[in-house]
């Protein structure tokens, strides 16, 4: 029963010093939410986000991918279930970039249906977000493509 135990507590132990040297050595971190809400006369969601560059390069560019649910824990996205956005911008070594991704052409034009009162406010949120891929300005690439690396 010791032997078990102990191995137990060595695999876990590797498990989680993988993760926490992973998150360590991440080029990026990112954060963000929805804003906004629709109601009968407009409908405008942002998903308001952050990008810190912890590498030592300049970035060129990044591809950010998150999924989006509403309330009732449904897709609202037309024809996909996550967003893919790449964000053009340069952004120096060791700085953050705050960033707005209009999602009117991302949701389905049912999400605006407004034929109960219940539907007025719709709230959606995200799930998943991360960088798929990182350009920096020397030419490399970092990649991430399934999220792997941060989760």
């Amino acid at each position: 029963m010791k032997r078990i135990l102990i191995l137990f507590v060595f695999c876990s132990m590797q498990i989680l010093g993988t993760k926490i040297y992973a998150f360590n050595f991440l080029p990026y971190s990112i954060k963000g939410d929805f804003e906004g809400c629709a109601d009968e006369n407009s409908s405008s969601y942002t998903f308001s986000g952050q990008f810190d560059n912890k590498s030592e390069k300049p970035v060129s560019s990044f591809t950010v991918v998150f999924y989006v649910f509403d309330q009732d824990g449904n897709c609202p996205l037309q024809k996909r279930n996550n967003v893919v956005c790449m964000i053009n911008e340069s952004i120096p070594s060791g700085s953050n970039f705050e960033f707005n991704i209009n999602m009117d052409e991302y949701l389905h034009e049912s999400s605006y249906d407004y034929d109960s009162e219940e539907d007025e406010e719709r709230e959606y949120r995200t799930e998943y977000l991360y960088v798929s891929r990182i350009c920096y300005e020397d030419g490399t690439e970092w990649s991430d493509p399934f999220g792997l690396e941060a989760f």
